[in-house]
């Protein structure tokens, strides 16, 4: 005879993905038994790391894949938006959980990275300036800078 617990949900991976989705199940459904299986020695070990950018958070700042160059030669920077804003409530319900007691030290997982776009080729550079210009034209995006400079990308 096997003893089996019954679990309402299971998570399988212990990265960022499965904590938030651990800890939103858990304050819509406090009751539910909730099973995270992970097979490294610690939480987030993995994909959730800066290297390999699954499972981590950003804004869409320096992913060139979201803004397209229209037939027109506009750039559409609706997806870069939808991800933003996306960030922007993960960065909201961080705080909820930090004002709840939920999360200790932040400073452990939320962390700052600078973003660079390169890109070879006088098409490829106008296309980054037209995508900064757009994009810094939005209030989401107004920090972003530009140059060509190599001193200035050095520095960066």
């Amino acid at each position: 005879m096997t003893n089996r617990e019954t679990k309402d949900v299971i998570l399988i991976g212990a990265g960022i993905m499965s904590a938030t989705l651990g800890s939103l199940l858990k304050e819509l459904a406090p009751d539910w038994n909730i099973k995270v299986f992970e097979k490294l020695d610690k939480t987030g070990g993995e994909s959730s790391n800066v290297w390999n950018n699954a499972g981590t958070g950003h804004a869409a700042l320096c992913e060139l894949n979201y803004t397209k160059e229209q037939s027109d030669g506009s750039i559409d920077i609706s997806k870069a938006i939808k991800i933003n804003e996306q960030f922007q409530i993960t960065k909201q319900y961080w705080s909820y959980l930090l004002n709840k007691g939920y999360i200790h030290n932040p400073e452990e997982f939320v962390r700052s990275l600078p973003h660079m776009s390169l890109v070879h080729g006088r098409d490829n550079i106008n296309f980054l300036k037209k995508r900064h210009e757009t994009m810094t034209a939005h209030p989401l995006f107004k920090g972003m800078e530009f140059s060509e400079d190599p001193e200035k990308l050095k520095e960066w």
